[in-house]
């Protein structure tokens, strides 16, 4: 099916995510953190990113910085990932126009869902 890139510093989610998407059919690429994550995407472009929106060494809003700014990775899908209630921008964070987004704790049902959206809107797929 697609293969997605999982950046979060959680290497039990990591693994979880990586198990369920694996069974529904997705090759997954893990890194633990958004210097790893970039550089991953940028050498190996994913079909699609879940990115942690907070992680200590680069944040899920540079990592999607650097995705946006390279031709090769400018239109993979970013879905964030976090365990804010609300978006970013709401929160006066800086502006992020993330694919999709997804809070912690989540329902996998969600997660599959606003996944399969973004693939499906992908103009790279």
């Amino acid at each position: 099916m697609a293969r997605i890139l999982i950046i979060d510093e959680d290497a039990p989610l990591r693994g979880n995510l990586r198990r369920l998407l694996v069974l529904e059919g997705h090759e997954v690429v893990e890194a633990s953190g958004g210097c790893e994550g970039l550089e991953r995407a940028l050498a190996d472009p994913p079909d699609a990113v879940l990115c942690d929106l907070v992680m200590p060494d680069l944040d899920g809003m540079a990592v999607f910085d650097g995705l946006r700014a390279n031709p090769r990775t400018a239109e993979v899908p970013f879905v964030l990932v976090t365990g804010s209630v609300t978006p970013p921008t709401a929160r006066g964070a800086p502006p992020i126009d993330a694919d999709g987004f997804v809070t912690k704790p989540f329902e996998i049902d969600r997660l599959l869902a606003v996944l399969a959206d973004v693939l499906s809107r992908s103009p790279r797929r």
